[in-house]
């Protein structure tokens, strides 16, 4: 505990430190051209100030400072700066200068224009064009990056300061810092009337020239030694003569008018106008640079930035009558047209695409509101196509109205509806007053539906994605097994090794190009309580005439199998089962099958299950051969070529099964077998036969 609360000692006490040095430029961070030292000096923060280039003592090794001052160093730079005081206040701002005046840029021209020496005048009223290639941010950091425009400065605006701005390429990430020097407008008068009497506070007179009598309004002639109050709410007329009496003596006078009313005005744009309410006589002025005389007469004056900046304070002005110094009023001024801090967006997706639900952090700046809209979930359809986050497709998905958050931290999931991918679009913008700042903006696809497989794929960096797909069948299977609902779209051949492979989700098997699945030896999938589809695939083995036992292709337990137009050629050594169901339904559709072993073959072997084929050729060749096996459960076969090879056979053998079996052709080739009949059913089965053609059969 004594180690937390010493560290939390430092921390107060270092920034209570930095607060005494306020350093405009430079600051941290790695910049196109040389920087320009600029340290606020005003108010309280007046002083002797000291620097140094490398890190000594700045008040011993370095350099005094006396205003703006160009560091010509490139490189690494380590800036120390301290101020002469009791506790010798000190900081330093380390950053780095690798020079590029960007010739080849369309902006070489603006970049010319301080680059060499780091900073640029402007006059208020004038235009600082920062070309539209750029990015510019005005103040200290963080940085609040704006497009490149036409910038302006009321031209009534007095005030002389220093504002650093930051320049960014974002095409080829390089920075570029100057310091904009801010003059007000030469367009005052300078003229001064000289009356032998001076005016403080508004309403005390002093009479200055003992040659002089005088006379206030309808009072005598007199010459006052002490300073005499005046009620400035009504007009004084003030006379003056020699004190030599002599007939024909001028009489000189001056008009005191009623004290005026100041009008403080913000416009629109957030400047400030501050004009007399009151005798037209009256003109105002500012303190000069010293702080010590008031220069220029002006009708109106102003206070202003460019838009994006701030700045406070307030201004000393004068007020004068027929040139005639009245008094003054310190006035504070407040602008602010620095739009907030771009919001950032993170998110827990690695990458454009996600394979789970993804939860979106908005972080805006510190004291403005924060603004946030997301969109209604869009369906990608075309889901074989790959995009990206600026891909046309997304440009018009609206994000809706913008909800303001509760503080300037929100966290948003994103959950797809349903099976498919799916893409989400986030914007935010932070607000502070009237400034609204840029709009960040966030997409993704989630998809937990479709997977990639590519046979000539990189397997080492695969996630499934189109960019990066498997190449490996474990890897789809364990993917497929993480959500309840799969497309796994293949390019090439999948290998399916030696095993027990087993798919516990609904899945979808898609043909990208040339897709094929090659059973290894030994090699079984187990459908467990899922759906399982394939399209156009061809489907074949490696023969082994050492196989061992009967294990099938394809083990369905409560689940549903679906072969459409595929091309099917199981090849197996002594025994062979391509399909076993268990309280399941397999579905054939234009499919064209092939099963071949040299004692026993069956194409599916079935209890409690449900087939339908149609539109399919179905060959089995071996000693035995049982196309369709099943005990219980319901059959319906329509428009199919069915075909044994070999010494005995049957097209179906059916135990306490109901269906039809209509318009098929039952062909067999077999060597001899008494009383052979194409399709068996025991006493239990209810099948319906129609128009079925019968081939070969004794």
């Amino acid at each position: 505990m004594k180690k937390l609360v010493l560290f939390l000692i430092f921390a107060v006490s270092s920034l209570s430190l930095f607060a005494q040095i306020k350093v405009l430029s430079p600051v941290e961070g790695t910049f196109s051209n040389r920087q320009m030292l600029v340290i606020d000096t005003e108010g309280d923060a007046a002083g002797d100030y000291y620097y140094s280039l490398n890190g000594t003592d700045p008040q011993a090794f370095g350099f005094a400072y006396d205003g703006p001052v160009l560091i010509d160093l490139d490189g690494p730079v380590e800036l120390k700066i301290a101020r002469a005081d009791k506790n010798k206040t000190e900081t330093t701002v380390k950053y780095t200068v690798l020079p590029d005046a960007a010739y080849s840029a369309s902006y070489s021209s603006f970049i010319s224009s301080f680059y060499d020496t780091g900073i640029l005048n402007y006059t208020s009223g004038s235009i600082l064009s920062i070309p539209e290639e750029l990015k510019y941010s005005f103040g200290l950091p963080p940085d609040s990056f704006l497009p490149g425009k036409d910038l302006s400065i009321s031209q009534t605006s007095v005030l002389a300061r220093y504002i650093p701005c930051t320049l960014l390429d974002e095409a080829t990430g390089r920075r570029w810092r100057f310091v904009v020097r801010t003059l007000p407008q030469t367009a005052g008068v300078f003229s001064r009337r000289d009356v032998p009497f001076i005016i403080t506070d508004w309403n005390t007179i002093t009479f200055t020239n003992d040659n002089y009598i005088y006379k206030i309004d309808s009072e005598y002639w007199s010459l006052p030694k002490n300073s005499i109050k005046l009620d400035r709410s009504v007009s004084h007329m003030i006379r003056w003569q020699s004190i030599d009496y002599a007939e024909g003596n001028p009489i000189e006078y001056f008009v005191l008018p009623p004290q005026p009313v100041l009008n403080r005005i913000t416009n629109p744009d957030g400047s400030m106008q501050f004009t007399i309410q009151g005798d037209s006589a009256y003109s105002l002025s500012i303190l000069s640079s010293s702080k010590s005389d008031y220069h220029e007469l002006f009708a109106e004056l102003g206070a202003d930035t460019f838009y994006g900046d701030s700045v406070s304070g307030s201004l000393n002005i004068g007020f004068f009558a027929g040139a005639v110094y009245q008094g003054q009023i310190e006035v504070p001024f407040s602008i602010n047209k620095r739009p907030p801090v771009t919001p950032l967006i993170t998110s827990t997706a690695s990458s454009f695409y996600s394979r789970d639900p993804v939860t979106v952090t908005i972080q805006g700046e510190a004291a403005s509101d924060l603004f946030y809209a997301v969109s209604k979930p869009y369906t990608i359809n075309a889901a074989t196509e790959t995009y990206s986050s600026d891909s046309e497709l997304f440009a018009s998905i609206d994000t809706g109205d913008y909800i303001k958050a509760q503080s300037n931290n929100v966290t948003i999931p994103l959950k797809p509806e349903g099976s498919g991918a799916v893409y989400f679009k986030v914007k935010a913008y932070s607000q502070n007053g009237k400034n609204n700042g840029l709009v960040s903006e966030y997409s993704v696809i989630i998809d937990q539906y479709n997977y990639y497989y590519n046979s000539i794929a990189q397997g080492a960096t695969a996630d499934g994605t189109s960019l990066r797909p498997y190449a490996d069948f474990e890897q789809c299977i364990q993917a497929v097994n993480k959500g309840r609902y799969a497309c796994l779209r293949i390019k090439g051949p999948v290998k399916v090794p030696a095993g027990t492979h087993y798919i516990l989700s609904n899945c979808q098997f898609v043909n990208e190009g040339d897709a094929s699945f090659e059973f290894e030896e030994g090699a079984s999938i187990v459908v467990q309580n899922s759906n399982v589809s394939f399209k156009d695939f061809t489907i074949t083995s490696v023969p082994s005439e050492t196989a061992k036992g009967l294990v099938p292709y394809f083990k369905l337990e409560d689940s549903v199998l679906d072969l459409d137009s595929c091309q099917i050629s199981a090849l197996f050594g002594k025994d062979g089962l391509f399909i076993e169901a268990a309280r399941s339904s397999v579905n054939l559709d234009t499919t064209i099958a092939s099963v071949s072993a040299t004692s026993y073959a069956s194409f599916i072997s079935g209890i409690k299950s449900k087939i339908n084929i149609q539109n399919s050729s179905v060959n089995i060749t071996s000693d035995t051969c049982v196309t369709l096996s099943l005990n219980q459960g319901d059959i319906n076969l329509v428009n199919n070529s069915f075909k044994v090879t070999g010494s005995k056979g049957r097209i179906t053998e059916l135990f306490s099964v109901t269906g039809n079996l209509r318009s098929n052709s039952f062909k067999a080739a077999l060597k001899g077998q008494p009383n052979a009949r194409a399709v068996y059913t025991d006493g239990k089965c209810q099948v319906q036969q129609e128009k079925n053609d019968t081939n070969g059969w004794l």
